[in-house]
């Protein structure tokens, strides 16, 4: 057998013969022919199959990485083999075995990570034939709502941050303005956690103090299409405040209008103490309200009462009978409803009697409902469960969903047809008798698209000539609203006033305000309305006033009836409460005041002394001197003697 003289050529040709042996497989690996894309966290199965279809439980299966030494699960003739598997694949594979024997190599791995993301070959070998398929693999994550952090005021403007984790893989940050153009950021860093997944934080300066608007951080993952989404609102005070010159501007006027302040605060104190009195007086009229009275006689008019009613001979009390009665037709008798009128009327007042219910009426059925309360969500579409006991055939039963009154119906059902004469208005259109469970007795209501508007009590009634019966069920409409929405309006009390708003809830949700320390705070005015579909919008405020530290304050907006909440927070430091104390200011614009006139007096002083010392000293001649003049210490400065006597003459 001729061999190459030379290494290269023996290499050569090595590579040759081996590519040669693997062309002669008797088999083609098949992958999936298209990119798998999973969540961090969930479980993956990597397709694979041989063509033609064959035995595969003899074979030597290994799945890998980049190359052969990357092991992500071996299997080999009918055993899984661990040895050579990579350290983070360890617990977490599993060549699933219910296909082997029809050539399918599906390799499953559980609670992916980052780190699984890429590529993955399939390789299969057969004493001396081999095939091979690469499977792409996409492992994504969406991360957290972006926080947004007020840092300093820098360059004229406010340093606002944008952080948000746990996504992957990287993703961009975008930043708009009030009109919902694109916005520059000044830095932006990326880092992992100890998962794998990214970390980003994103900074701008915002600049536009002429206008209050809202400024949006978008975080978003290209690969999945998905984005979070964090806007505030920053009113036109907070810019002021990032020009020095226009702070000590407002900071003379503050101070011009400190007692007007005082009296504002005594006032609102007033007003405080006399809010507090009527809240008082209120409880103790609820209170009141509260206590029981005594039940009404009430003496029922016989010629208004329902054929099937009864009346006692004193008026006072009244019972169904089995069968309806021969009674005058009078115009003021019930002919549909069981019901009568009570011969004395109340034009004011609370009122009250008893009832007593001495069981069923002759009815030949009992008709139940669920016995628990139903809850389904704004939009969604439900069935109201109700049936007869024993189950009878009901196609021929007046049937009506009704709410509190029976002229309130939501849907009449009677001798096979629906009749829609009676519907209220908000139900035309979405209500529908469940016609298959006729024949057993049931009786159940699907309402479509549901509204707030359809929570509450319904009432299930059957009626077959003298027989009735009815049941009750209690229907819970929700819905979770928005991310709350938090905005800057300014300072106020000597601190930051924060508004969070919420819309889309149903029932009314609680709001909640959490400090740096998780506690509770109150808030200093709520405000709730309702939409055009009868949805809540929730406006809370509150001041934060702590301002000698930094921290996250987070507005909880919270459905108590489905026990879920949004949450939105934001990161103040310490350099915008200072702001928020107009007399800190004044006391450094009055410091700085006093600074300058201190320079320039003691400029002026030193400005004296020098002139003085630049004065020629001068002697003095004597035999010049005045007759009243006299020397004090030598002849450099004279002095008007008293005396005329002097020296002598001369000429």
């Amino acid at each position: 057998m001729w061999l190459p003289a030379s290494p290269r050529g023996l290499l050569s040709y090595l590579v040759t013969l081996h590519v040669l042996r693997l062309g002669s497989a008797d088999f083609r690996v098949v992958g999936p022919g298209h990119t798998l894309q999973v969540t961090v966290g969930q479980d993956v199965v990597l397709p694979c199959h041989l063509f033609p279809s064959m035995e595969a439980r003899s074979l030597d299966i290994r799945w890998i990485r980049h190359q052969v030494s990357e092991i992500v699960h071996r299997y080999r003739n009918g055993e899984d083999l661990y040895g050579e598997q990579m350290e983070e694949y360890v617990g977490r594979t599993e060549l699933v075995r219910d296909g082997l024997s029809s050539g399918r190599l599906d390799l499953r791995i559980s609670g992916l990570r980052p780190s699984d993301d890429g590529q993955y070959v399939c390789t299969v070998r057969d004493g001396s034939s081999y095939g091979e398929a690469t499977v792409d693999l996409e492992v994504s994550a969406t991360g957290s709502v972006p926080q947004l952090s007020l840092e300093a005021y820098e360059d004229g403007g406010i340093r606002v941050v944008c952080r948000s984790a746990g996504w992957y893989p990287r993703p961009e940050v975008l930043w708009k303005d009030p009109d919902g153009e694109h916005l520059p950021s000044v830095s932006q860093r990326y880092s992992f956690d100890e998962t794998g997944l990214f970390d980003t934080e994103d900074v701008i300066i915002v600049t536009d103090g002429n206008r209050d608007g809202k400024w949006s951080c978008v975080v978003r993952n290209s690969r999945l299409n998905q984005e979070q989404e964090t806007s505030l609102h920053i009113s036109a005070p907070f810019f002021h405040n990032a020009r020095p010159w226009m702070v000590g501007v407002g900071v003379l006027l503050v101070l011009s209008v400190v007692l007007l302040g005082l009296g504002a605060y005594l006032w609102r104190r007033k007003v405080l103490q006399s809010r507090e009195l009527e809240k008082r007086d209120a409880a103790l009229a609820w209170r009141k309200f509260l206590l029981p009275h005594n039940p009404d006689v009430v003496t029922l008019d016989p010629n208004s009462a329902h054929p099937e009613l009864v009346l006692s001979a004193d008026g006072r009390s009244v019972r169904r009978g089995r069968a309806r009665q021969d009674l005058p037709d009078t115009p003021e008798r019930f002919d549909t409803w069981c019901c009568v009128l009570g011969q004395e009327g109340f034009r004011e007042g609370r009122h009250c009697w008893g009832v007593e219910v001495k069981g069923e009426v002759g009815a030949d059925f009992r008709v139940v409902g669920p016995g628990h309360t139903l809850q389904a969500t704004v939009g969604q579409d439900v069935v109201l469960p109700c049936h007869l006991s024993p189950s009878v055939e009901a196609r021929s039963l007046d049937i009506r969903w009704i709410r509190h009154s029976f002229s309130e119906t939501v849907h009449r059902y009677q001798n096979g047809e629906n009749l829609y004469g009676d519907q209220m208005e908000e139900y035309v259109g979405r209500t529908e008798l469940v016609r298959d469970g006729l024949s057993s007795g049931r009786l159940n209501l699907r309402i479509s698209a549901l509204r707030p508007s359809d929570d509450g009590q319904y009432v299930c009634t059957v009626t077959d000539g003298a027989s009735y019966g009815e049941a009750k069920l209690d229907l819970e409409v929700s819905a979770t609203g928005s991310v709350p929405q938090l905005s800057l309006e300014g300072y106020e009390d000597g601190g930051i006033r924060v508004v969070c708003q919420s819309a889309g809830w149903y029932p009314l949700p609680e709001v909640l305000w959490k400090d740096p320390d998780g506690q509770h705070l109150p808030s200093v005015s709520q405000r709730h309305s309702s939409d055009e579909r009868g949805l809540f919008d929730v406006k809370d405020v509150i001041i934060v006033t702590n301002g000698n530290r930094d921290g996250k304050w987070s507005c909880v907006v919270r459905s108590i009836r489905l026990n879920q909440e949004q949450e939105t927070s934001l990161h103040i430091s310490a350099p915008f409460f200072h702001n928020a104390r107009p007399w800190m200011v004044g006391v450094g614009v009055l410091l700085v005041l006093s600074f300058v006139l201190l320079g320039l007096g003691a400029y002026l002083w030193r400005r004296k002394v020098l002139q003085s010392r630049e004065l020629d000293v001068v002697t003095l001649d004597p035999n010049s001197a005045h007759s009243r003049t006299c020397p004090v210490s030598g002849w450099e400065k004279c002095e008007k003697g008293k005396s005329t006597a002097g020296p002598a003459q001369h000429p």
